[in-house]
């Protein structure tokens, strides 16, 4: 109850699933194209559009916005479909961007597609995002990060007291994956579980987990997701006191994409 999912409303035209975002202006030309009806076109198309402006608004809600640089990091972000349009988006005077995956050869196709758009805004790294170093980072995002992947990047969001647009997927994923946990207020940090994290009984959670893939209910798999979103974000309030920056105003929401875009 204490951190109620909004069901984030999508306009619509022409009798289509296409996302309208009026408060976000950019050239169509960064995503690609693909027949009308695609799953590109009804699912992966608008779920980049919606990642985009909730970044944009955690963006414009740093300090610093506009008065310099700022530090994106993209965690699991695979070959850059988000963060090559982010880069592109808000352009090289705004964000710079490093996108960071454990699969070489996804980093080198993310940096040649940004190549081929001239993007000098964005770096990739093909590295485990468990020990990445976040200090610098303003902005952690993660699009469909399987599993533990969502609790590490939220873990180095907190250490670093940066803001954070943070999209679950597959939740019984990556259960080897450490969290970076800030430990007292000397920035000291310690690799824990996912379940040391979040303060749970891992046989309970493991139960839950279980529940969030279940295939055939989507009310008590849409709950159980809903229950894991809340420990995180319990987890998230309760350690920021001891991020970087714990001065830093936090203010957490879960939202759910429509479900024709995504069941995470």
């Amino acid at each position: 109850d204490q951190y109620p999912v909004e069901k984030i409303q999508i306009s619509s035209r022409l009798g289509s699933t296409q996302a309208v975002i009026p408060a976000l202006q950019y050239d169509e030309n960064p995503l690609r194209t693909s027949p009308e009806g695609s799953r590109w076109q009804r699912a992966k198309k608008p779920q980049l559009k919606v990642m985009l402006e909730q970044i944009r608004h955690v963006l414009r809600s740093h300090p610093e916005f506009g008065q310099r640089k700022l530090n994106v990091v993209d965690i699991g972000g695979g070959k850059g479909l988000l963060s090559n349009l982010l880069a592109e988006t808000f352009g090289n005077d705004t964000v710079e961007v490093k996108v960071v995956d454990i699969s070489r050869s996804a980093t080198v196709n993310g940096m040649m597609r940004a190549r081929r758009r001239g993007l000098q805004n964005i770096q990739y790294d093909a590295l485990d995002a468990t020990t990445l170093n976040v200090t610098g980072v303003d902005v952690v995002v993660a699009l469909h990060a399987c599993g533990a992947l969502s609790d590490v990047a939220l873990g180095h969001a907190v250490c670093q007291g940066a803001g954070f647009v943070i999209c679950p997927c597959c939740f019984n994923s990556n259960p080897h994956l450490r969290v970076s946990m800030p430990v007292g207020e000397n920035s000291h940090v310690d690799l824990v579980t996912a379940e040391e994290w979040l303060e749970v009984d891992p046989a309970q959670y493991g139960q839950l987990k279980r529940l969030a893939e279940i295939q055939g209910d989507i009310n008590l798999a849409s709950n159980a997701m809903s229950a894991i979103c809340g420990l995180r974000a319990m987890a998230v309030d309760r350690l920021w006191h001891n991020s970087r920056f714990p001065e830093a105003e936090l203010r957490i929401s879960i939202k759910a994409f429509p479900i024709a875009f995504s069941t995470r």
